[in-house]
């Protein structure tokens, strides 16, 4: 079950084992504010699951996804920005985030 603030709007499960705390993965992703504007498109990162470095609706919906998968969800204003306005994002912003590639690396 997600943590509370995130919804998952869909998701095609991946054959690889689910990703664990510390895991190194290689990610392809999109985010979207909620009205449909694109703040990252296409994006590749390499990151740590659970590293304090990202916004917290990203590292809490990420969890239970299965290597190989992909997850759409929606992370809550209190996840993200919270009343903080910056550039290209509004007060309260809720995020869309678009999983659409994992893999775990060495």
């Amino acid at each position: 079950m997600p943590k509370s603030g995130i919804k998952i709007i869909s998701e095609t499960p991946g054959a690889g084992r689910e990703l664990m705390k510390g895991d190194r993965v290689r990610l392809t992703y999109d985010i979207l504010l909620n009205r449909g504007d694109f703040l990252h498109k296409d994006q590749e990162a390499i990151w740590t699951v659970g590293d304090r470095n990202f916004v917290a609706g990203f590292r809490y919906g990420l969890e239970g996804i299965r290597a190989g998968g992909n997850r759409r969800f929606k992370a809550s204003p209190h996840l993200c920005y919270r009343d903080a306005e910056l550039i290209s994002i509004p007060k309260n912003a809720v995020l869309i985030c678009d999983i659409k590639h994992v893999e775990i690396v060495p």
